[in-house]
């Protein structure tokens, strides 16, 4: 039945596509819909909208080469059109290039500087894009003046903003103001919550208790909403990573670094660092004098705010979160409402797992593993924690007996018989035909044998048409994965030839150019980037 309606699908698609390229075809030679029609000619406009959506269709469907071949001639005839701007820069952002994609959207919200959605949208794609302070600026057009944008758009609990700046900072291992931004979007859950508190008296005396029952019943389950889950996600990622490898401190290294040096290297390395402290100096003294009119505003807003809300909250300073102790223990307070409220979302079980795992907590590792189950068996992650569960309990050795029992158990249940290679081996064959899959299983296969680092390459390197479920970003993954180690160490001959192949594919994917392409990147005449020469000129997405 499914085949069928995909099926369908595909055919309804390639009519819609043949129909409408004909449009333009006969729009473009005789002005009219079709040339051996006696109707009307149509207007230049109509061509325009055409290619409108040509551009749109392709992007759809994956053929962006073609969808900017259209978007570009329409914008050849209406430079003016920011719509087209709009759909160009999404046509980038979809082939794997947000930084272009960020170029076009500012050019279209320079031909509107009054239009708050196009300023908004130009604010998203350069935090995507992981131009920060380009970001704000943009913001700051319609901020309250006297205040910074960044302090402005919190007070207003501005969410999406701040869910994007902690992605941005993340991207850019700046955990700590990455954390900022998650802990800042978890204060505005506590003050919607206490807020309810200020429409008590007045619901009581205007007698509006039905939407005041609402609005309590909207209270519990605050934390469902999508900005908590993905603020509270990425600050699980960070405490999970910063768990695995903490930030080291700078004064320790250079200390070392300098233990190296000779007297002579020494006192000029120390004159140097003189001169650049006086020059900081300068510049903060300039600063702070610009900012102290915007503080005392800020100050003054902030002790209002604090005796409303109930007192003074401890100031988010970004090297003190991104160095705290406990990272496993933060990671949990974000984690808790999600498992009480968000139980519906196989992710929230899985970064519990990953949580627990490193507290080697096996029981609330087993809970959530089976929780994750029941949502989706086969998923390429479940299976990855799997794996880790099964070779957790079989090497562990310090377990109380009571505990051991109801583990065997249960991993009888949920493994049989087999043992954690077998198991792997299992799941391979049958999702044989899923890149994400082969991934997971590729994976596992050189966590549990590191001898089979080749083996597990190839599998997850393939590229075969046959093979379902491939796209930008799961060979984006796969690419990573062959750098950072999780398919073994060894790996540099199938790193380099993949992204080739890879490059091949998405020839604008900025993920898969060669290295140095930033700085050799070829424009054309139109401010586009060529993606002829692949392998001789970086071509960006």
């Amino acid at each position: 039945m499914s085949v069928c309606v995909i099926s369908s699908g595909l055919l309804q698609v390639a009519i819609i596509e043949e129909l409408v390229v004909g449009y333009d075809k006969s729009l473009k030679t005789c002005k009219m819909f079709n040339q051996n029609d006696d109707g009307k000619i149509e207007p230049p406009t109509t061509l325009l909208w055409v290619q409108y959506f040509l551009a749109q269709h392709f992007n759809h469907i994956g053929k962006h080469t073609v969808a900017l071949e259209y978007i570009n001639t329409a914008i050849e005839s209406t430079p003016t059109l920011i719509e087209l701007f709009l759909i160009k820069a999404k046509i980038y952002k979809h082939a794997g290039n947000i930084r272009e994609a960020a170029r076009w959207m500012d050019e279209a919200q320079a031909l509107d500087t009054a239009d708050r959605f196009i300023n908004s949208k130009c604010a998203k794609y350069l935090l995507k894009a992981g131009l920060i302070k380009e970001a704000e600026e943009m913001c700051s057009k319609f901020t309250r003046e006297g205040t910074s944008a960044v302090e402005n758009l919190n007070e207003m609990q501005c969410m999406w903003f701040q869910t994007e700046c902690a992605l941005a900072y993340k991207s850019l291992n700046k955990y700590g103001e990455a954390l900022k931004k998650c802990h800042e979007i978890e204060r505005h859950f506590v003050e919607i919550t206490d807020d309810q508190f200020d429409f008590h008296t007045y619901c009581m005396r205007k007698m509006t208790l039905r939407s005041y029952v609402d609005l309590l019943n909207l209270e519990d389950v605050l934390r469902m909403h999508p900005f908590y889950f993905k603020a509270a996600r990425t600050a699980i990622e960070i405490y999970l990573s910063l768990h695995d490898n903490p930030l080291s401190d700078d004064n320790k290294e250079s200390q070392a670094d300098n233990a190296n040096l000779t007297d002579k290297e020494l006192k000029k390395l120390r004159n140097k660092q003189r001169r650049a402290q006086k020059k900081a100096q300068l510049e903060e003294e300039k600063k702070n004098a610009e900012k102290e009119k915007q503080l005392k505003n800020q100050k003054k807003k902030k002790e209002e705010d604090e005796e409303e809300i109930g007192g003074p909250k401890e100031e988010l300073i970004p090297e003190k979160l991104a160095k705290i102790e406990n990272p496993l223990e933060e990671a949990v307070k974000f984690l808790t409402p999600l498992k009480n409220l968000v139980k519906n979302k196989i992710e929230t079980h899985l970064l519990a797992f990953e949580i627990y795992l490193r507290k080697e907590k096996y029981l609330l590792m087993l809970q959530s593993v089976k929780r994750a189950y029941s949502l989706d068996p086969d998923h390429p992650w479940l299976h990855q924690c799997l794996v880790r569960f099964f070779k957790g309990v079989s090497d562990s050795k310090d377990m109380p007996e009571a505990v051991q029992t109801v583990l065997k158990q249960e991993i009888t249940k949920l493994f049989g018989e087999s043992d954690p290679k077998t198991f792997n081996k299992n799941f391979l064959s049958k999702h044989a035909n899923s890149i994400p899959h082969r991934v997971a299983a590729a994976k596992m296969m050189v966590f549990l044998d590191s001898s089979s680092e080749g083996k597990a390459a190839e599998l997850a390197t393939s590229l075969n048409e046959s093979l379902t479920d491939r796209s930008l970003q799961t060979c984006a993954e796969v690419l990573q994965a062959l750098r950072d180690g999780s398919l073994g160490s060894q790996q540099e001959k199938f790193t380099e030839s993949y992204r080739v192949s890879c490059h091949g594919l998405y020839p604008y994917a900025v993920a898969f150019m060669p290295p140095g392409y930033q700085d050799n990147t070829a424009v054309t005449t139109n401010g586009d980037l060529s993606p002829c020469d692949h392998e001789d000129l970086p071509n960006e997405m």
